[in-house]
């Protein structure tokens, strides 16, 4: 038996989260744009070896 994890549960659709890949985001960022969603965050702001980037958060999935 397989036990999932809280930080498993998914708050944006795949087809997002691929978006945030194919800009550039890492793993990492992903997770936590994913958990900003999941805790009704409307904006977040990263900081990234680009800057700091403000982004607008999808209303959330599931």
């Amino acid at each position: 038996m397989t036990t999932v994890s809280k930080e498993d549960n998914q708050h944006i659709r795949p087809k997002q989260r691929n978006k945030y890949r194919r800009l550039g985001f890492t793993w990492a960022e992903i997770k936590k744009i994913d958990r900003a969603v999941g805790r009704g965050q409307t904006t977040l702001i990263l900081k990234t070896t680009a800057g700091e980037v403000t982004l607008t958060l999808p209303p959330r999935w599931r």
